[in-house]
């Protein structure tokens, strides 16, 4: 195996299972521990691993946040499965919240004319693909975040002191079960928990890829979640730790 060869081999395995021993790599390469070591000081320098003792971890897994491109081109089938349960959880009429999210987004087509529901979210997304429809929807002023095109800062959350929510649906980048639900930004998670705040009940939408990450920011600890929708490949311990902390966990 070429040296490039192994490097990329390295980041795959470190994607999947989280994290890379450098004695067990050494092992599966057949090379030796410092030729380990060195791959890893490259693959940091790279942006693509970050060096920990005894290994290292991708980065990728762990604290890249993806585009909108590329979150939409992610497990997109089980996204609209998620999306096709947690609308069983949609109010006829009253206000939901929805946050900026590709999970979240897929609700898109059970949102529109709905008369007699208003719909509050921070996604310019979703509010372009209901707004020509006969819901009522309002869309959070503030500063639109690129990556996610999401409206976040003070304009949204004081905007946000004028509503109340029978359900808020939101999605998450993270959640691990001693962490709780996190995402890379804090003016993200500052819109989710006041969600959050002000909503009667809360649905976090998540697919599995998703359990067993965690992010610089925390919106919620698991005991503030009322129902998680996710997917049958979800963690089955992780699943029965939700349960524990009182989630209703509704697989898809």
């Amino acid at each position: 195996m070429l040296t490039e060869e192994r490097r990329l081999a390295i980041v795959e395995l470190a994607q999947k299972d989280g994290r890379v021993d450098v004695v067990n790599a050494a092992n599966a390469f057949s090379v030796a521990v410092e030729t380990i070591r060195r791959d890893l000081d490259v693959l940091q320098r790279r942006g693509l691993m970050r060096r920990v003792h005894g290994g290292a971890i991708a980065l990728d897994r762990f604290s890249r946040e993806y585009s909108v491109a590329e979150r939409r081109s992610l497990n997109n089938e089980v996204k609209q499965k998620i999306a096709a349960v947690a609308v069983q959880y949609l109010p006829l009429s009253g206000t939901i919240f929805v946050d900026a999210g590709t999970t979240t987004e897929f609700l898109f087509p059970f949102l529109r004319d709905k008369k007699e529901l208003t719909v509050v979210t921070n996604s310019l997304l979703l509010a372009t693909d209901i707004g020509d429809s006969t819901t009522n929807v309002i869309l959070l002023s503030g500063r639109i975040r690129p990556i996610t095109l999401s409206a976040v800062g003070d304009l949204a959350l004081n905007a946000m002191e004028n509503f109340h929510a029978d359900i808020a649906f939101l999605g998450t980048n993270g959640v691990d079960i001693n962490i709780g639900f996190t995402t890379p930004d804090s003016d993200e998670s500052a819109v989710k928990r006041k969600m959050i705040a002000h909503a009667r009940e809360t649905i976090v939408m998540v697919d599995s890829s998703k359990f067993g990450k965690s992010f610089a920011t925390r919106f919620a600890k698991l005991n503030e979640i009322d129902r998680v929708v996710t997917d049958i490949g979800a963690d089955n311990a992780a699943v029965q730790e939700m349960e524990k902390a009182g989630i209703e966990v509704v697989l898809a």
